[in-house]
């Protein structure tokens, strides 16, 4: 089969569907679009730092930085590095081209759900070779209410592009266990661990669940191949994440985001009112509930994996739930890292989302009461959709406008034009997380750019982007304490008033220069990549051309035999 055929033949198939998807992605934003406002979601401030860090290291031909030298108040913040990019990188590159940032946030969800519903669907059809059951599964888990919540209220971007990739790693295991096909499970869990660490973390523990189920199958020396290539390659593709991050946290002591809330359990009642009210949430919705209650009815219905996915995702909302006893490790490790349980619901989500598209096309055997019943589920997927996001609107229009420069007060906030995106990106409001421990003593003069010299006099400096101050001395400095923190394991290069000069990182692990005379100096810090986070790129561009030539010998040559 020739090229020209294969793409007919894939047009012809999956044509009608990639459109559906489109106009189903436009519909997704429309009524929020509508309003022209925008819900400041809790966490839109620290990941629109990230972000202009991002796309500012584009525009000065430094991409990929492991440090914050623009964005959170020019501090040098590991940041960069601790935090995957992945789901940054295309909101960056697409803020260069629309100036207009509600358009840029509503294109980038469109987009967003674009591709996730052709993610999903392809996923499925991966493992079942079922359009109809793809369809409905990516209709359904794109556009939950759940999502809402990640990718506007809260505004997590590393959460809400991880769970994208959820459906690579559930068909990418089960095709692993029927067809010993690892690539799909290799792409989920890159994408995830270039995203997100918390929801890395709860997928592999959804990986060993699976994993102790089919223990027996798995040992098998094919199975096992095949498992170790996922493995390697996986380890390979995100290298430009794990070696900085083991720089980093091997050399320096460094303080993570702290808990302020004790993980515990999810009431039933707050299940029910979620479910009821098709809420805006991380909890259950009507799709989640529709495909938990088929799967127990139609229980003998099920394929064999559908029926270890049933149990898993009933073990997951019972370890979301108060039934399971969170007290008891509350005050471990577990509730720094964790935070919320409703973290976990992602598992349940995904799998009775799967069940439910499933069922809805099984459960008939006349094909009009089949299509019957796809029409009325896209249909009511659609509306729930449509209806949750006049609830974000509802919730968002009597919110204050940010018409001035942001301060966390706990008020709620709404966005309505440029100038009020820029009262919060450019505002002083800093994030000690991922500094070293050694810094946070001096958090407050960092993050209001202030030097100290000669023992404990103050200085003012001024942030001119790019890693680069400029202030006035008063007097000579003997020792001139930047507020630029200092990450051992990094290279950094320091250039005064055009020279480069020999720096040291105080006990504060605050960079410091010395022998500054009276009057103007221009500094400029540059991070230089080193020798261990060069072999990133290296392992990268690796795994970059064994993916390419596993998936040109799968859908290439295979198809051509």
């Amino acid at each position: 089969m020739n090229q020209k055929s294969r793409l007919h033949g894939f047009w012809r198939n999956h044509g009608i569907v990639i459109l559906i998807f489109m106009v189903m992605s436009l519909l997704s934003v429309s009524i929020m679009w509508h309003y022209k406002f925008i819900v400041m979601g809790s966490d839109m401030h620290f990941h629109w730092e990230r972000i202009w860090d991002l796309r500012e290291s584009l525009v000065n031909k430094s991409p990929f930085p492991l440090v914050a030298l623009n964005q959170y108040n020019q501090t040098g913040s590991a940041v960069m590095a601790l935090y995957p990019q992945l789901g940054m990188l295309p909101i960056a590159v697409l803020s260069l081209v629309i100036k207009s940032f509600i358009p840029l946030v509503y294109t980038v969800l469109m987009l967003r759900n674009f591709f996730a519903l052709i993610v999903a669907y392809f996923a499925s059809y991966s493992y079942n070779h079922n359009r109809k059951i793809s369809f409905i599964f990516a209709s359904g888990y794109t556009l939950a209410a759940t999502v809402l919540f990640h990718a506007v209220i809260s505004y997590d971007i590393g959460r809400s592009s991880s769970i994208i990739y959820l459906p690579l790693i559930l068909f990418g295991f089960l095709n692993l266990l029927e067809r010993n096909d690892w690539i799909e499970l290799s792409l989920g869990m890159s994408a995830i661990i270039m995203c997100h660490v918390v929801n890395t973390a709860i997928a592999i523990f959804f990986l060993i669940v699976m994993t102790l189920i089919n223990i027996m199958k798995l040992l098998n020396k094919d199975k096992l191949i095949a498992l170790g290539k996922a493995v390697v390659l996986t380890v390979l593709l995100t290298a430009l994440y794990w070696i900085p991050f083991i720089i980093i946290v091997g050399n320096n002591s460094i303080n993570f985001p702290p808990s302020y809330w004790k993980v515990t359990g999810t009431s039933t009642y707050i299940w029910y009112l979620s479910i009821i009210q098709n809420s805006v949430g991380p909890f259950f919705n009507v799709i989640n509930l529709l495909g938990l209650v088929f799967g127990i009815i139609f229980f003998r219905r099920l394929g064999k994996y559908s029926k270890q996915l049933l149990f898993v995702g009933i073990g997951f909302l019972v370890l979301c739930s108060k039934l399971f006893p969170w007290d008891l490790i509350a005050k471990t490790g577990i509730n720094d890292s964790l935070q919320f349980t409703w973290r976990l619901n992602i598992i349940p989500q995904l799998i009775f989302c799967y069940l439910f598209a499933e069922i809805v096309v099984r459960i008939f055997k006349k094909e009009t009461f089949t299509w019957t019943a796809i029409v009325v589920a896209t249909i009511g997927i659609v509306l729930l959709q449509l209806n949750a996001q006049q609830s974000v609107v509802n919730e968002t229009k009597n919110n204050l406008e940010l018409n001035q420069k942001f301060n966390e007060d706990g008020k709620k906030y709404r966005l309505n034009n440029n100038q009020d995106f820029n009262n919060m990106i450019f505002s002083n409001v800093g994030v000690s997380d991922y500094y070293p421990s050694a810094a946070m003593k001096y958090y407050d003069n960092t993050n209001k750019h202030i030097a100290t010299y000669n023992g404990n006099q103050r200085l003012k400096v001024k942030l001119l982007g790019d890693g680069k101050y400029s202030f006035k001395a008063p007097v000579k400095i003997k020792k001139l304490t930047l507020p630029f923190l200092h990450y051992k394991g990094i290279s950094y290069e320091v250039i005064v008033d055009g020279k480069v000069v020999k720096t040291i990182a105080n006990h504060n692990a605050l960079l410091t220069v010395s022998h500054l005379s009276a009057g103007r100096h221009h500094v400029q810090i540059i991070v230089h990549r080193t020798k261990k986070e060069l072999l990133s790129y290296l392992f990268a561009v690796v795994g970059i051309i064994i993916l390419i030539t596993a998936l040109i010998r799968k859908y290439v040559f295979k198809n051509n035999k």
